[in-house]
């Protein structure tokens, strides 16, 4: 699909820009000051994190946004903070597909994220409404149990916090009905991600990141022997450029919008729960997400709303289909809230991988792109920025990035995979239900 359909910069129907906390920022002036150390594409969380990073290192670093600051999946996600890779993907998964050293320092950056997110947001004081009450991945069936079992068993070994959890354990947890076990990590939690964007990129330009919204990246060429981004009539000359398009890639370099699959999802959020309900349902305002293929996902708001969602279904009223949906679900967990209503929906877009895990591409010489952050770019995102801010500052070899890393090759039949992607909906929700998730 073409960015201009995918891109929405009023953030129009979405629930966290109606209760952002942070401000706008103003776009950068045009003083002609057009020549950067690193110019970084994309205005979303792991575009910005690595943008500040820089800049602490004292490069010169601008932003390029072809919308506004965390209008893409960084404002429209369900805001869970999560110490796990997507799915049932295990550190030893990781390590198969990158490599020992690259592997495990991946494996560091992912339990520890959701530390470095909440660190910085109290560090920065960023207004993002941030509870860090832990995060729970449940098993809803016997085979998800010996899935999530097994990662558990993992992370224990790996010297991560966890915790086993029986059923009763669960349950009183959560207070979520029909799971049969799981594991907890105490660091895990959720935000408003749209005020957290807001507030990163405020934090970026106090450390003097230019940030230039409503200015579309359209080339990147070479100018005496360094990239020049091509963005609105206006030329920006940078040492390094990197593109953090994620889930909203277009065209700006060949091939790169089939190096990931793009994943259409909605949330919803319902109106809010009673005292009585708020007892018995997520008692310890913590959160969850278990591994059913179809979306299985809770938390609440600041307001004691549930949030809930799924991957769209683009068939006849999207919008109702996706409320019966999350109606549906939140039911299941919580019997006694069947019929509970939603007031908000609506939708963005996050890249896959096929491995389920980022990679590091090189475009071309200082020209690089890190996408396909596969559902955990809220922790992930931000925490591999200053690995990245290593090193586009000269302080990290390219072999000791934490990430896969190779050239711009599109997945295989990327195209195919990407429609039957959109359809596959109805199928995900029947596995779920004959328990083969």
């Amino acid at each position: 699909m073409a960015l201009d359909r995918r891109l929405d910069p009023t953030m129009s129907g979405v629930f966290w820009s109606d209760t952002v906390k942070e401000s706008s920022i103003d776009t950068a002036p045009d003083d002609g000051m057009a020549r950067y150390d690193l110019v970084v594409i994309g205005g979303g969380y792991c575009g910005l994190s690595t943008a500040l990073h820089s800049a602490k290192r004292g490069l010169r670093v601008a932003v390029v946004e072809a919308g506004r600051v965390g209008n893409g999946a960084s404002g429209r996600n369900g805001g869970f903070v999560v110490p796990q890779f997507p799915k049932n993907v295990k550190p030893s998964d990781v390590v198969s597909h990158i490599g020992k050293k690259r592997g495990d320092r991946l494996c560091e950056i992912v339990t520890n994220g959701p530390s470095h997110v909440f660190d910085q947001v109290r560090q920065n004081q960023i207004a993002c409404d941030a509870e860090q009450n832990g995060w729970i991945q449940p098993a809803h069936s016997e085979a998800s149990l010996e899935k999530v079992r097994a990662v558990y068993e993992e992370w224990k070994a790996f010297g991560a916090d966890v915790t086993w959890l029986d059923r009763s354990d669960v349950h009183d947890q959560t207070g979520a009905a029909g799971y049969l076990g799981g594991w907890k990590n105490p660091t895990g939690g959720y935000i408003n991600p749209y005020s957290l964007s807001r507030g990163l990129a405020r934090v970026a330009r106090n450390q003097g990141v230019d940030i230039f919204e409503d200015t579309r990246a359209e080339s990147i060429e070479r100018e005496s022997e360094h990239p020049v981004v091509i963005a609105q009539g206006r030329r920006f000359a940078a040492s390094k450029v990197l593109v953090a398009t994620n889930g909203y890639t277009d065209g700006l370099w060949p091939g790169l919008q089939r190096t990931v699959i793009p994943l259409r999802l909605f949330h919803t959020v319902s109106r809010p729960l009673t005292p009585d309900q708020q007892e018995k349902v997520l008692p310890g305002r913590l959160c969850f997400t278990d591994l059913r293929k179809s979306g299985g996902f809770c938390r609440y708001d600041e307001g004691s709303r549930l949030v809930s969602g799924g991957a769209v279904f683009p068939v006849g009223d999207v919008r109702r289909s996706g409320m019966s949906h999350a109606e549906a679900r939140v039911s299941l967990y919580f019997p006694q809230l069947k019929g509970i209503e939603f007031d908000y929906y609506w939708e963005g877009y996050c890249a896959l991988t096929e491995t389920y895990l980022p990679s590091f591409q090189v475009l071309d010489r200082d020209v690089f792109a890190v996408l396909g952050f596969s559902t955990r770019g809220v922790a992930l995102a931000q925490a591999i920025g200053p690995e990245l801010a290593r090193f586009l500052s000269e302080d990290m070899a390219l072999d000791d990035m934490p990430l896969h890393i190779g050239e711009n090759q599109p997945i295989p039949r990327q195209g195919l995979k990407s429609f039957l992607g959109q359809y596959a909906f109805p199928v995900l929700k029947a596995l779920d239900r004959f328990d083969l998730s």
